[in-house]
């Protein structure tokens, strides 16, 4: 976004001068808008995945509106057996995907995954172990998040930021889906790969189906993870499941149960809550009831084959002293067969009182 910026005042420059931007420049515009666009949130910010951050409040749509590049035509496209989204016109990009992110987005809802492996070389010294993780956002109002970056508060905070367990999606007990070198190295090694991606659009809303192989060395097993965001945006449904999907995974899957006693693999799934979200157990522990800022309510239920609680967590923002304090909805489960399986919905409740959008300032006045 700092680059887009400073190329965008750069060409209303030139064009101010009389002088016409050169090629290279226009090129520039039109290949880094389209990705800033499928990375923004519904807020207007943009997503905090590998130590991102949601940018100065309008910065992201004062360039966009200052670049002048139109978004793209968004086209079905048909990769071997698999129907993705795609951006028409957008080079150097994976069908469907920006800079290995996927955006779903349905009325006032937006919903942002990480559905690639970290990067390695320089950029995997200050990467994330956050595959398969997402971000929602209704409306002005984030509700699921991640921690974000450490860096700010000291290294032990930046290590525990890059952790699984850091982000909302499933993590292995004791273990992150990609992991740092034995010897000391910030660079992370063991990477999770994608093994498999498919996205759908229909007259319904949007589906992600994708899996990656995180644990598929350590314990057999890989995570599989499928989103559904109604075409309204009021409902996301979800099905997480820790899985044997090879010959070979299930060989390895064995072995560990063997040596475990026939114990399982315990593993967790989390969805950290935005610090302005104020959350609470419902319907006699089944469920947990969100009320955002804005006056909506949304409601997060489960299978029932997991065990639900609220846990402490944290929310590491750029520019504070400390960390913000919030708390994070977490499933408990057990793997004890080649699939276990948790699945899960959080759909709204009640609309914001204001029914079009959310004007509340943060401080409680209303803009006229």
């Amino acid at each position: 976004l700092e680059v887009f910026t400073l190329l965008t005042w750069s060409a209303q420059a030139l064009s101010e001068a009389g002088r016409a931007a050169p090629p290279e420049l226009v090129d520039a515009l039109e290949r880094i808008a389209p990705t800033l666009r499928a990375l923004r949130h519904a807020d207007g910010g943009l997503a905090r995945f590998h130590g991102g951050g949601r940018g100065i409040d309008g910065r992201l749509d004062q360039a966009l509106a200052q670049a002048g590049v139109r978004a793209q035509v968004v086209r079905a496209q048909v990769v071997g057996t698999q129907v993705v989204r795609g951006s028409a016109g957008v080079r150097g990009q994976s069908a469907g995907l920006a800079m290995g992110f996927a955006r779903m987005a349905g009325g006032r809802t937006s919903v942002i995954v990480d559905a690639a492996a970290p990067p390695g070389g320089r950029a995997g010294v200050s990467a994330h172990a956050s595959t398969n993780a997402f971000e929602m956002t209704s409306g002005r109002r984030p509700v699921i998040v991640n921690c974000g970056s450490g860096s700010p508060f000291g290294h032990e905070w930046r290590r525990a930021g890059r952790a699984t367990p850091s982000h909302s999606t499933l993590a292995v007990d004791g273990f992150s889906s990609s992991r740092l070198a034995s010897d000391g190295d910030e660079t992370l090694v063991d990477r999770a790969a994608i093994t498999v991606l498919r996205q759908t659009a229909g007259p319904d809303g949007t589906g992600l189906h994708l899996a990656h192989n995180g644990w598929a060395e350590t314990h057999g097993l890989s995570h599989v993870r499928d989103l559904t965001l109604s075409a309204d945006g009021r409902r996301l449904r979800g099905l997480d499941s820790l899985a044997s999907l090879t010959l070979v995974e299930k060989r390895r899957f064995e072995r560990v149960m063997t040596d475990g006693k026939l114990a399982g693999v315990g593993f967790v799934v989390r969805f950290h809550l935005h610090p302005d979200v104020d959350a609470g157990l419902d319907m006699g522990g089944t469920a947990v009831s969100l009320a955002l800022k804005s006056g909506e309510i949304w409601v997060f239920r489960h299978d029932g084959a997991a065990t639900l609680t609220l846990e402490p967590s944290v929310y590491l923002e750029r520019g504070r002293l400390q960390p913000r304090g919030t708390r994070a909805i977490v499933l408990t489960l057990r793997a004890t067969d080649f699939e276990t399986r948790a699945g899960w919905t959080l759909a709204k409740a009640q609309d914001t009182p204001l029914a079009i959008r959310d004007l509340e300032r943060d401080e409680g006045t209303v803009v006229p």
